[in-house]
């Protein structure tokens, strides 16, 4: 007895070093039936987005159960291919509500609510949109089993606070939820910019330096800066960018940035927190980071400062954070990074300016040669026309003169919003059978397609090449864990593989004995997964029909004794 007893102590204690557990204040109750610990924070920088909630493990496996938070009902209940997957929405009455994804299954009271509903549509996809008291829940109640359904790369939960009002994402670590982290964030470099008015940069104007860690904290050699002459146009301004982790949890798990401060000379220039983030604003991460370093490098850095029209909630100063120098200027730079537990350091040095005032140039960025963010295009080639909204661009971007070829930009420019593609359809062949495909960083993909006045429409957050395609080829479905010569299945659980050679599955369905039942699509695998209902335990008639973006249906079909 003693012996199990030091056995299980040694085991909490090497949790207690390596884990990275997560606190629950007592208002809430823990979302999962293990100790809580994390794989990824609020904020950090993903490609497109910001991590938008705490993702906590599951121990590499799926199954493990998820418990509502707080009293309250559900508000929303949704099941995809892709994004969150399987994922429940829960309004509490605190004004907050919380978000579970990426379920490998509900509780068998949501599926009893849900399986109607999915019948009646005849759609295994579905997003439900309750009403108060519709489906009240209690703190603690069991709700789910975690898991790794939609775009999710691996078992975990992806947990959210959200503000129920606005529906903007909440920092969990602020809201109930909190570590143990005794490190300060880390000052790797700097960069250093020249901007226009509006906080777009300048072409080769910018320059990097490195950032040493002391006795004393972080420096840059000498202390001091001196920009180049004509660093800095007659029209343009000074910004800056920081590069940076933060080391979090008792074992120190490097995560994103959470608060930067810059001040010159003793007054504020920028000051951002990662306290909540607006769903419709996520993508601003291609302008929040300095992105073509990235590129490069595969450094992250954060500007310290922002362009007129960057909507992120999480500045919380007004100004752009640019700054307007003179000849002969000597500038105090204090940079500042904090974590959520308060942990800071600091980086301060002094920028010095050419003696010469600049001379007199033209604004880089002209409308003749860019195109500049906050304008619409209406563009039309031989073949192809595109119609982008203002504010689709991030930064200005040099004008593409390739659409008569039916090639539009480059795959590495990053956009905001979608844009309009319209192209002719090929003659003589059903429009319905065609669609456009882009091919982009070397992968062709097919565009969700509509037809209209003979003309096919799409839209694309891609650059690329586009073609006309033609799909009359139905979806291949192959059984992938049992023969159909097998005289006997007893397996729980029936899959297939699904693949189409053109355009997406756009439709799933299984029938037992013309019966509509659950079926799972796992776009990771290419699987279809039929989780057996207990009544089916003999010869029975299965039919799996796949329906994909050209209306294509691919049907397999096959009477199964199951047991």
């Amino acid at each position: 007895m003693r012996y199990k007893s030091l056995v299980l102590f040694f085991i909490l204690s090497i949790t207690a070093v390596f884990g990275q557990d997560v606190r629950v204040d007592s208002k809430y109750h823990s979302p999962l039936g293990i100790p809580l610990q994390l794989s990824a924070i609020f904020g950090d920088i993903r490609p497109n987005h910001f991590h938008m909630g705490l993702d906590f493990r599951t121990n590499q496996k799926e199954g493990i159960p998820i418990y509502s938070i707080n009293d309250g009902f559900i508000s929303r209940i949704k099941i995809s291919t892709n994004g969150y997957g399987r994922v429940i929405y829960i309004d509490h009455p605190n004004g907050i509500t919380s978000v579970y994804a990426h379920c490998s299954a509900f509780s068998k009271e949501i599926s009893d609510y849900i399986l109607p509903k999915q019948v009646a549509a005849f759609s295994n996809d579905i997003d439900l949109k309750l009403e108060k008291n519709e489906f009240p829940l209690k703190k603690g109640d069991f709700i789910a089993l975690s898991g790794n359904s939609g775009s999710s790369t691996g078992p975990h939960l992806h947990f959210e606070l959200r503000e129920t009002k606005t529906e903007h994402a909440l920092n969990p670590l602020l809201y109930g939820f909190s570590i143990t982290d005794n490190f300060s964030p880390s000052i790797d470099a700097i960069k250093i910019y020249a901007v226009d008015e509006k906080g777009y940069q300048i072409p080769g104007k910018s320059m990097m330096i490195k950032v040493q860690k002391s006795k004393n904290g972080f420096v840059i050699p000498t202390n001091k800066i001196i920009l180049p002459k004509d660093f800095v146009p007659s029209y343009g301004q000074l910004a800056f960018s920081v590069s940076g982790t933060d080391r979090i949890g008792s074992n120190g798990t490097n995560c994103g940035l959470f608060e930067n401060i810059c001040l010159v000379d003793n007054d504020t220039l920028f000051h951002s927190v990662c306290d909540q983030i607006s769903f419709d604003d996520s993508r601003y991460v291609n302008s929040h980071q300095d992105l073509d370093e990235y590129k490069k490098s595969k450094t992250r850095f954060h500007k310290l400062f922002k362009t007129a029209h960057n909507p992120l909630n999480i500045y919380h100063y007004e100004s752009l954070g640019t700054l307007k120098i003179g000849p002969k200027d000597t500038l105090t730079v204090q940079i500042s990074l904090k974590d959520v537990s308060k942990n800071n350091s600091n980086l301060s040095f002094t920028i010095i300016t050419p003696s010469e005032t600049p001379v007199k140039s033209e604004k880089f960025y002209s409308s003749k040669t860019y195109f500049l963010p906050d304008s619409a295009y209406h563009l039309v080639g031989k073949q192809m026309k595109i119609d982008i909204e203002p504010y689709t661009f991030y930064e200005p971007v040099k004008k593409f003169d390739e659409i008569n070829n039916n090639r539009f930009g480059s795959s590495e420019i990053p956009i905001q919003k979608s844009f309009k593609i319209e192209m002719s359809s090929l003659p003589n062949i059903n429009t319905e059978k065609q669609f456009i495909q882009i091919l982009s960083n070397g992968k062709a993909n097919a565009l969700l397609t509509t037809q209209i006045n003979g003309k096919l429409n799409a839209e694309s957050k891609l650059f690329g090449i586009y073609s006309v395609k033609i799909d009359t080829i139905a979806p291949k479905i192959t059984p992938l864990n049992f023969k159909e010569t097998d005289s006997v299945i007893t397996k729980s659980t029936l899959t297939w593989k699904v693949s189409d050679s053109q355009t997406d599955i756009k439709n799933y369905n299984l029938l037992v004995n013309g019966e509509w039942f659950p079926l799972e699509y796992d776009l990771k695998s290419n699987r279809l997964i039929y989780v057996r209902d207990k009544i089916h335990r003999m010869e029975e008639k299965i039919e799996v029909l796949v329906t994909d973006g050209c209306g294509n249906i691919g049907i397999w079909k096959k009477e199964l004794c199951l047991q």
